[in-house]
């Protein structure tokens, strides 16, 4: 019987620029959650840079992922600080979509390794599951979070949302030598990732996701098809962590602009574009 393709089969051969971008990034989140706790133990920049990337102040200036801003908003109520504060990471997202989680969540390399788990594990002969969990779940455990945070004033969401988690913990490591009840959780989603469902808790179920799903729903960035050159081999589909079809044409808000897709096509059909304007 043939076997079924795996994402971890597949190479990431075409659009170099733009995964090298998105690499490039990812390791500039990574080496601002490291070195931001130890510059703290050690007094340098300690009143210039603090926070990451929750919430971050670089030389006076704080910026809020919007699910804290919202959060502390449902908590402790409005101000215009918290808007502003979340103001550059908003225009962002209405603008790119749901890139934050392609481009820069310090997660990406847990789900990276929990598929390379995934795919070990299946090929040694254990049946894994991939779990679909119903459309809008995510819609869901926001608003439950949100409306929670509001009835008992604490902020709830950064104790189920893995960049808050990852940077608590890494500060935690650095400064107070433990990291935490958060990497208990952190270890709950990256074993679920790989035993229940690919991705499981960013496909589903994170309460960031869904808010920048709704932020930018309407992003001119969108992911195309050139039906000439595509032979429907369903590579892009495969390489997908969440479940869209670029093969049909058939991707959402939940399209994290991540190009996995438009590197992995072997006939180069896909590509990103600004709706719009040319291609980039």
């Amino acid at each position: 019987m043939a076997r079924t393709l795996e994402p971890t089969d597949l190479r990431l051969r075409r659009a170099r620029r733009l995964l090298l971008a998105k690499r490039a990034s990812i390791l500039v989140v990574l080496l601002v959650i490291a070195l931001a706790p130890v510059l703290h133990a050690m007094g340098v920049l300690d009143a210039e840079v603090r926070g990451a990337p929750w919430s971050i102040s670089i030389f006076g200036l704080e910026v809020l992922d919007p699910l804290a801003s919202l959060s502390v908003a449902a908590a402790r109520g409005w101000s215009w600080k918290l808007l502003f504060g979340a103001l550059p990471a908003l225009a962002l997202v209405a603008l790119l979509g749901r890139f934050f989680c392609g481009w820069m969540c310090p997660y990406i390399p847990l789900i990276a390794a929990s598929e390379s788990a995934r795919a070990l594990l299946k090929k040694i002969g254990v049946p894994l599951p991939d779990l679909k969990v119903p459309a809008g779940t995510a819609y869901v455990v926001l608003a439950v979070l949100v409306l929670a945070s509001a009835i008992f004033g604490v902020q709830l969401a950064g104790l189920v949302y893995p960049p808050s988690l990852i940077a608590r913990s890494a500060y935690k490591a650095a400064v107070l030598g433990g990291a935490g009840a958060g990497t208990l959780f952190l270890l709950f989603a990256f074993v679920a990732d790989v035993v229940l469902g690919r991705a499981l808790w960013c496909r589903a179920l994170c309460p960031g996701g869904a808010l920048f799903r709704i932020v930018g729903r309407f992003s001119p960035v969108r992911v195309v098809r050139d039906p000439a050159k595509c032979t429907d081999c369903t590579v892009c589909d495969v390489v997908c962590r969440f479940e869209q079809s670029p093969m049909t044409d058939r991707t959402d808000s939940a399209c994290e602009r991540c190009a996995r897709c438009v590197s992995s096509c072997p006939t180069g059909a896909l590509d990103l574009v600004l709706i719009g304007g040319r291609k980039r």
